[in-house]
């Protein structure tokens, strides 16, 4: 969570006492840029740490962003989504129909083998890491990685965001006062 310092409120009151509704303007504009920032900067950091494909992670993930007003100056960031199949983070081998062992690597540099499984391309063109569920050929299911979600609530990255978040909004919130004291912004 991200709280604006009292210091930071008082002096954007101060300086923008004379302006109808200034403090509120400036404060939800710093607010809004950090909640971008926070957007931009969750999937980088994900990146960072985890073995995962970008396509992988922005195809699988929805992103809700409630913006800050002047009249509510509270303003998040959702990630949701489905998970991620584990074909999408680093395995070898690549092809189906080769007879080695899968090994799967959720995060950067790892990787481990997965016992009973085998890489297979669907009917519909899909292709993945299967296990046999019973010791007949079928049923298969597939092995799964993580959400998004899940990765961005990795305690590192959490950490990272939002102090990187405190950073923008207590910069921008300087740059909002002085933008609007010289008479913009509507």
């Amino acid at each position: 969570m991200i709280e604006i310092n009292a210091d930071l409120i008082d002096r954007a009151e101060t300086l923008l006492a004379g302006i109808p509704k200034g403090a509120e303007r400036a404060l939800s504009n710093a607010i809004n840029r950090g909640l971008s920032h926070t957007k931009t900067q969750a999937f980088k950091k994900v990146k960072e740490v985890y073995a995962v494909k970008q396509s992988a992670l922005t195809e699988a993930t929805t992103t809700r962003v409630q913006k800050a007003s002047t009249g509510n100056l509270v303003g998040h960031v959702e990630f949701s989504g489905v998970k991620i199949p584990l074909y999408k983070f680093q395995v070898t081998p690549k092809e189906p129909g080769k007879k080695k062992r899968v090994r799967a690597g959720v995060l950067k540099g790892g990787g481990t083998a997965v016992e009973h499984a085998f890489i297979a391309k669907m009917s519909n063109g899909h292709t993945g890491i299967f296990e046999r569920v019973t010791s007949r050929r079928f049923p298969i299911e597939e092995k799964m990685g993580l959400s998004a979600a899940q990765m961005i609530k990795n305690e590192n990255i959490m950490e990272q965001l939002e102090g990187e978040a405190q950073e923008k909004i207590n910069e921008r919130l300087e740059h909002e006062i002085n933008r609007i004291l010289n008479g913009y912004g509507g």
